[in-house]
């Protein structure tokens, strides 16, 4: 991996590390290019943690703040004045991790439902774009989305979705996130979608500490392994990594309006 190409993980699970491991963590993602990290929080226990980690690691770490469908039901009044309070922080670009899981279904439909509508609207209501997660469930999401088309601006990350789900995504005006499920022997589907997608419209991640791409499938994930991703990404695409990583890398800038001297 060529230390002049400059990556960017726009989706890692900072909190879900030891403090002390992040440092380190983010020291060895810079060896191998990857020069910042977006790390979304999942509901109230990491909220302000993934927040302080923008403080801890400023122009290396910007954070979303919102809360995952598993933890929907957790959503009350004092939990969605915290989610206020914690986007008008500087480094939080972002409202998520939100959207549906009918996988788990760890929070009933119902509330999953519920808090999600709440944090599309506060998300418009403030001007910032959404990262949406998506699993079983892209017939209850996509009405949602197709009902903001034209307003709302975000990510569907780790998109699992075949090539037609992919390239509504774009027609809807919001991005696909590849994770290192790309790099899966038996994930066809996953490349058969990602040439579906507009270059321009790919962000890639790593969904640390899970999902670790191959060659280090079945370990903890890092932000240090985002260029496997790439690297998978510019084969499916027949394009270079060096094109890849610049178009990640500007998409990124350009949807979390970070500006072009971030990372740095």
């Amino acid at each position: 991996m060529s230390n002049d190409i400059i990556w960017i993980d726009s989706h890692a699970h900072l909190t879900m590390f030891d403090r002390d491991e992040v440092p380190e963590i983010l020291d060895r993602a810079m060896g191998n290019g990857v020069a910042g990290v977006l790390t979304p929080a999942t509901g109230g226990e990491d909220l302000e943690r993934a927040v302080s980690l923008t403080v801890d690691h400023p122009g290396r770490v910007v954070a979303a703040a919102g809360v995952h469908p598993h933890e929907a039901a957790s959503l009350d009044d004092g939990l969605k004045r915290r989610i206020e309070r914690a986007c008008e922080a500087k480094g939080v670009v972002a409202v998520g991790e939100i959207g549906l899981d009918y996988h788990y279904m760890n929070s009933p439909r119902e509330d999953q439902i519920e808090a999600l509508v709440w944090q599309l609207d506060f998300a418009l209501e403030i001007d910032r774009p959404v990262i949406l997660h998506n699993r079983e469930s892209w017939m209850d999401l996509e009405p949602l989305l197709a009902d903001r088309r034209g307003r709302l601006r975000g990510v569907c990350h780790s998109f699992t979705e075949g090539p037609s789900e992919a390239r509504r995504v774009g027609e809807l005006g919001l991005w696909v996130g590849i994770s290192g499920m790309v790099t899966f022997k038996a994930a066809d589907n996953i490349r058969e979608m990602v040439g579906a997608v507009e270059p321009e419209r790919l962000l890639v991640e790593t969904d640390s500490p899970f999902l670790a791409p191959a060659p280090h499938r079945g370990k903890r994930n890092e932000p240090a392994f985002v260029p496997f991703v790439g690297k998978r990404v510019a084969q499916e695409l027949e394009k270079t990594e060096v094109e890849i990583a610049a178009l990640s890398t500007s998409g990124f800038k350009e949807l979390f309006g970070v500006g072009e001297e971030w990372p740095g």
